[in-house]
């Protein structure tokens, strides 16, 4: 048991026509929700991998060996911190991680290909929280066609 310092949320948004969104989208971890938002407007755009940083500065999407990612501090850093309040490395296994997609202005669409969260602790030790067979395969991705449509991706009503 240790406090969490720093979580580290690389979204992939499919490579795919009609993937992208402008909508709110939420990372649930360790009982709390944070809010993804740079504020820059295309975090969500088709193809971008994006890296928010939460909590302690420092460490790059790429530590974990994934080239591409742009990190970004996320818009109203004091209030998606993990530090305020202070969350505990125990509470990763009190509740489930999970990305809310919440649709704005209508029906909104959203192509995610793929998430990863990281999570460090005050004492170094690293979480992770991933999808293995998105991680290798990539004949299970989307990304490479931006000429199909985003079927089969999260929307609301």
């Amino acid at each position: 048991m240790s406090d969490i310092t720093q979580i580290r949320a690389r979204i992939e948004t499919a490579d795919v026509g009609g993937a992208e969104t402008s909508s709110w989208i939420y990372l649930g971890i360790a009982g709390r929700e944070f809010c993804l938002d740079s504020g820059s407007g295309d975090d969500y755009a088709v193809g971008a991998k994006t890296c928010f940083i939460l909590g302690e500065e420092g460490g790059s999407a790429n530590d974990g060996g994934e080239a591409g990612f742009t990190d970004v501090t996320v818009r109203n850093a004091e209030y998606n911190d993990p530090r305020k309040p202070q969350l505990d490395t125990e509470d990763l296994d009190l509740a489930p991680a999970y990305i809310r997609f919440a649709g704005s202005g209508g029906v909104q669409y959203w192509c995610l290909e793929r998430a990863k969260i990281s999570v460090r602790s005050g004492t170094g030790q690293e979480f992770e929280f991933d999808n293995l067979r998105l991680r290798t395969s990539e004949e299970n991705r989307r990304s490479g066609s931006t000429t199909s449509t985003a079927s089969g991706c999260s929307s609301t009503a």
